[in-house]
């Protein structure tokens, strides 16, 4: 019986946990800027993306040359997110409760 409770608390603990590396994710942002500058992607640790700026020169590429450009910074993004995620995810696994 006791061994249930002491399960049930490292479960609790687990909980309150990932709750905490959700809302650091949610706090980190990650800047992006593609390779002419044309667009910046702001994105959170949690993959959200918070913000895109474009710039002024815009109309100085093509429709493709603006897809690549675009589809470069994102893919940067959310790669630059999962690390920071990863790294944010392994300094808390050395807290976990062991099951």
């Amino acid at each position: 019986m006791f061994n249930k409770l002491g399960q049930l608390k490292d479960l609790w603990n687990l909980k309150n946990q990932i709750q905490e590396i959700k809302k650091r994710l949610d706090n980190m942002v990650i800047k992006v800027e593609s390779p002419n500058h044309v667009f910046e992607v702001t994105v959170s640790g949690s993959q959200e993306v918070k913000e895109v700026k474009v710039n002024d020169n815009i109309k100085s590429f093509s429709q493709e040359q603006l897809g690549e450009e675009l589809k470069t910074v994102i893919n940067k993004a959310v790669r630059d997110s999962q690390a920071l995620a990863a790294q944010a995810m392994g300094t808390m696994a050395g807290d976990l409760p062991n099951a």
